[in-house]
């Protein structure tokens, strides 16, 4: 008895972008000959398309790309995310590459790019559009997602995101990977080093740092990398890396290592190494492949439980942070920076805000929408 595993084609991945709304199974040429000469096939990766809203703004529709196996079977939860003025068709392959590998694979629109509706906003509520997606993934589909086990990795802009992620978010991964990412808008526009994504950044918020320092501070996740405590962290860059510098990174992880964690790995390839972390999306640099079997050990290994914070301490607010049992914004989320300390080691967390010099106003929450989640 032979068994043959259905491929991609690139026909029916054209299909796939116009009939978004049916799972598709892809068959292979040689597939299908198999099933006529009564083959066992095994099947390959469902693709179907998740919409949802944003839970802040009620933006919708947002639109995702989500591919698996189909067997009933709980996974790791990895969200892709893709680049500044990019979409989710640029990862694609990604979730083609990690579907067959054990994970649940989930890529979401921007809201304002590709499909979704709504303005982007370049790290504003665009970031909190991912905690709904995930949210939204776990609910539609219960039985392919472990709800303990959620990971995210993205590529420059969605680099950025993941970092994002790793300070707003805390406690919702178990793994963060940004590829060349960017951890400070702000310092990422002086350096010039994407003029034309200066440009865009500009017409979307307004101005440059210079001209809206608060709105650039919610941006900036240097300051907040001590918050990066619930999950593990892994970087990617090439030496040569120019677009988005490396040194912004490097101040992130050196603070982060300054409030006395160590749970990061950082991967950067050099020019006499056969494998190159260049910048790109694997479609056009396929050495990003190989990046999947660093970070996917950490993403497969079973867990216990789903990450947690200390029970008490110190958070830098970018914008806004949202925890398991709290959640805190400044005004509406798009800008400055404010210290809290909080205790959840009562029947209701207690968060206060300590460090406030430009006297934002802050809205602090009891609740918060992760505590749905185991």
């Amino acid at each position: 008895m032979s068994v043959v595993t259905i491929s991609d084609d690139e026909t029916l991945s054209h299909m796939r972008q116009s009939l978004v709304m049916v799972p598709l199974v892809r068959f292979s040429i040689l597939a299908l000959s198999a099933i006529c000469a009564g083959a066992v096939v095994a099947a390959g990766p469902t693709w179907e398309l998740l919409e949802y809203a944003s839970s802040v703004d009620g933006t919708k529709p947002l639109k995702a790309d989500a591919a698996f196996v189909a067997d009933g079977r709980a996974k790791p939860l990895v969200v892709v995310m893709h680049g500044y003025g990019g979409n989710r068709k640029n990862v694609s392959l990604d979730l083609r590459d990690l579907a067959p590998r054990g994970v649940f694979a989930l890529a979401p629109d921007m809201r304002g790019s590709g499909d979704s509706a709504g303005k982007w906003d370049s790290g504003g509520l665009d970031v909190h559009d991912i905690l709904d997606a995930v949210l939204a993934a776990v609910k539609r589909w219960p039985r392919e997602i472990d709800a303990r086990n959620l990971n995210i990795i993205g590529y420059s802009g969605g680099g950025g995101n993941a970092i994002a992620c790793m300070v707003r978010f805390p406690d919702l991964f178990r793994n963060y990977v940004s590829f060349f990412g960017i951890s400070d808008y702000g310092g990422w526009h002086r350096s010039k080093g994407r003029p034309d994504c200066n440009r865009r950044m500009e017409a979307t918020l307004g101005g440059g740092p210079d001209d809206l320092p608060d709105v650039f501070a919610a941006r900036d996740a240097i300051p907040a990398a001590g918050n990066a405590r619930g999950g593990k962290l892994h970087f990617f860059w090439d030496e040569e890396e120019r677009a988005c510098p490396p040194a912004m990174v490097e101040t992130f992880i050196a603070r982060y290592r300054e409030a006395g964690l160590s749970n990061v790995a950082v991967h950067v390839s050099r020019k006499s190494d056969t494998v190159r972390w260049k910048h790109a999306y694997r479609s056009s640099n396929r050495d990003l492949t190989k990046a999947d079997d660093l970070y996917l050990p950490d993403v497969l290994a079973t867990k216990g439980a789903s990450p947690k914070l200390p029970a008490a301490g110190r958070l830098v607010v970018c914008g806004y942070v949202v925890t398991r049992k709290f959640q805190v914004w400044i005004e509406d989320g798009q800008r400055g920076q404010v210290t809290v300390e909080y205790d959840c080691r009562g029947k209701q967390p207690i968060v206060r805000v300590v460090e406030n010099p430009r006297s934002f106003k802050v809205r602090i929450e009891t609740r918060s929408p992760l505590a749905a989640l185991p």
